[in-house]
């Protein structure tokens, strides 16, 4: 269980490079607060998991240079698409993530809450892309995710 915990925790330092990337160099200046969001929620995940991890023993990196290569040469696959059509993509990225959390969540029987965590978190990226893929401000889902593990 600890191993998905580490792999989590793996994919928000892959989550920090990419979206750190988007918010300086993608063209609509007027997405940077969402990409700037999406950053808190990926440091706010990542620092949160970093005691469970610590407890069991897991050394981990949140400059880990694999994942920031990765997370970075990723971002630059898609760095050039068209608001509606990088948001279509990345909507139907993060969903099969949010799946699997979800289901990691439903199946833990130690470390729940950090499981719980690891799933809101992908949940609320879900749903932030979700809204806009409607049209709809995805801020007040990520924002809503922070207000509720800031204070943790």
């Amino acid at each position: 269980m600890i191993d998905r915990i580490y792999n989590a925790y793996q994919g928000e330092v892959y989550g920090i490079a990419f979206f750190t990337y988007f918010s300086e160099h993608y063209s609509m200046l007027s997405k940077n607060e969402l990409w700037n969001t999406l950053i808190n929620v990926e440091v706010l995940t990542a620092q949160l998991l970093e005691p469970t991890l610590t407890k069991h023993k897991v050394p981990f990196d949140i400059k880990d240079q694999a994942m920031l290569i990765k997370g970075t040469s990723d971002a630059k696959k898609w760095i050039h698409l068209e608001w509606n059509e990088l948001v279509n993509t990345l909507t139907h990225w993060v969903e099969p993530y949010e799946v699997k959390y979800r289901e990691w969540a439903a199946e833990a029987t130690k470390e729940m809450e950090a499981f719980q965590l690891i799933a809101d978190h992908e949940t609320a990226i879900y749903e932030c892309w979700k809204a806009e893929l409607n049209q709809q401000s995805g801020l007040p889902i990520l924002l809503s995710f922070i207000e509720k593990y800031r204070q943790r």
